[in-house]
C-alpha cells in the first residue's frame, strides 16, 4: 500500500541536482553550461527552442564577456546551474534591465521586401 508523502519534504531534503531538461530555465535566467570545446561558459537565456530535426530542446544563450548579440544554442542537458532570477529581471525598470539582442525581425523584413517589389 502506498503511504502518503509530503512533497515539500522531498523537495527540501533532496540533494539531487536539478534536471534542466524537465525543468528548463526561464528567459533572462543566468546559467552556466559545459561545452566540449570551450569548457564552462555563462550567459543569459533568451529563449528555449526545439530542434527541428531531432526534437532536442536548446536554450539560446547570450554569452557573457562577448560582443552583444552573440548567442549559442545550448542543449538543456549541458546546463550546470541557473540563478532562477529571470522573473525578477523581467520586472525591473528599463534602466536596470538586462537587454538581449535576439529578436524576431521578420515583420520588418517583410515590410522592406514589400517596398522593393514593383506594384502591379
Amino acid at each position: 500500500m502506498n503511504a502518503p508523502v509530503k512533497f515539500d519534504v522531498i523537495a527540501t531534503t533532496s540533494s539531487k541536482p536539478r534536471d534542466f531538461v524537465m525543468q528548463p530555465p526561464q528567459s533572462l535566467d543566468r546559467i552556466t553550461f559545459n561545452t566540449p570545446d570551450d569548457g564552462v561558459l555563462a550567459g543569459y537565456v533568451s529563449v528555449i527552442r526545439q530542434h527541428l530535426g531531432n526534437g532536442q530542446r536548446f536554450a539560446w544563450v547570450e554569452l557573457d564577456n562577448e560582443l552583444a548579440g552573440q548567442f549559442r544554442g545550448v542543449p538543456l542537458a549541458d546546463i550546470v546551474t541557473s540563478d532562477d532570477a529571470g522573473d525578477l529581471r523581467r520586472h525591473t525598470s528599463a534602466q536596470e534591465a538586462k537587454r538581449l539582442c535576439l529578436g524576431d525581425y521578420s515583420s520588418s523584413l517583410r515590410r522592406e521586401f514589400e517596398k522593393r517589389e514593383p506594384q502591379s
